[in-house]
């Protein structure tokens, strides 16, 4: 795994500190389009971070919620809370993603704080475009 491409996601970027702390335990793997990254459901014990291609979130409820791509991040539960995934994530095209497990990031934001900003920005985003699709609903 190259630094150079971990550092282009956010939650690293942000880092004045080396990366390779939290990538100790980080492993990359590569997904062909049309294939399962997480099934909603699923236990949640590891975060992942798209470093290259896209991914599309879908839950029983509400079908295709959204897009992500490079930069983005999902599995966020498992770090908050012992949670089973929310939704399913499938490679739009071919995906490159870091996955790092909950217990590691949770240690690693411990150290790190300054790392948790710009998640918590992509959250409450997330969370207000869940909100305004709500609310296209009728809900």
């Amino acid at each position: 795994m190259k630094l150079s491409q971990v550092a282009r996601i956010p939650v690293f970027a942000a880092l004045k500190k080396d990366h390779a702390t939290v990538l100790e335990g980080a492993t990359e793997r590569t997904y062909a389009a049309g294939a399962t990254l997480v099934k909603e459901g699923e236990a949640s014990s590891f975060l992942y971070f798209i470093s290259n291609g896209h991914a599309v979130v879908t839950t029983a409820a509400e079908g295709r919620r959204t897009v992500l791509g490079p930069g983005d991040f999902f599995g966020e539960l498992g770090l908050i809370e012992h949670h089973p995934r929310s939704a399913t994530v499938v490679a739009q095209d071919e995906v490159t993603v870091v996955v790092v497990g909950a217990w590691e990031f949770r240690a690693f934001l411990e150290q790190n704080p300054e790392a948790a900003v710009p998640m918590v920005y992509a959250l409450v985003a997330r969370l207000h475009g869940l909100l305004d699709h709500e609310d296209d609903h009728g809900h």
